[in-house]
């Protein structure tokens, strides 16, 4: 099943956005990788968008492979990345149905992508991300949007959840998009095979106050290694 929203394609395609990285990756990954061989660590930056996390994974010397569904924002991300010494591999595909090899990856990073998805897709996209990592190898999300975020409950309900077309609030005008409980994390990534779960709630106002932000981190590792 495809499940990238080609809603992302006008997003990508419009806005100028994604600069910076996330600091709860780099902070993720300072303190697991940072005293390691990092060129030899294998990461693969899921859902990329236009490259700012790519970019500072690349800058950091890990061996990065980074995709999206957006053609747009591949391009924008290898262009981003291109003056850096190991700019990284871009391609374009979706996250449920990854064009690798079972156990290749030690790390997976996403960032806003896989709650970018109804709840059917992001179950297959992390069995996806189960079988792509090595054994022992970690998983980190990101901006896994709480239920407390604005616009919850707004535009088209599409499950328990899960809304397109969200009215109001900071994911207004993004496709669809799936809101986090904390039980819910913990069911779905026990499910698709993952361990040792880490589950962090990040939540701040924005737009003077007028909107608020709320969202989980989640990290968790593979079995084996």
């Amino acid at each position: 099943m495809q499940t990238f929203d080609k809603q992302w394609n006008q997003v990508h395609g419009t806005r100028n956005w994604g600069r910076y990285p996330a600091e709860e990756l780099v902070r993720f990954m300072a303190r697991n990788y940072y005293n390691q061989q990092r060129n030899l660590i294998r990461v693969l930056d899921l859902g990329c968008g236009t490259g700012a996390n790519t970019w500072f994974l690349c800058r950091e010397g890990f061996n990065t492979v980074a995709f999206d569904g957006s053609f747009v924002a591949t391009q924008k991300a290898a262009a981003f990345c291109s003056e850096l010494a190991a700019p990284g591999v871009f391609l374009q595909a979706d996250a449920g149905m990854l064009p690798f090899a079972d156990s290749v990856f030690d790390v997976v990073a996403d960032i806003g992508a896989i709650s970018a998805n109804n709840s059917r897709g992001i179950s297959q996209i992390l069995r996806e991300i189960w079988r792509v990592l090595k054994p022992g190898g970690r998983v980190f999300s990101s901006v896994l949007f709480t239920t407390s975020t604005s616009g919850y409950k707004t535009g088209e309900k599409i499950d328990s959840h899960s809304y397109r077309n969200i009215e109001s609030g900071p994911v207004a005008g993004l496709g669809t998009i799936h809101f986090f409980t904390r039980a819910e994390i913990k069911r779905v990534w026990q499910q698709a095979g993952f361990e040792q779960l880490v589950i962090d709630v990040i939540s701040r106002t924005d737009h003077g106050g007028s909107q608020r932000v709320s969202f989980y981190t989640a990290a968790a590792r593979k079995s084996g290694g």
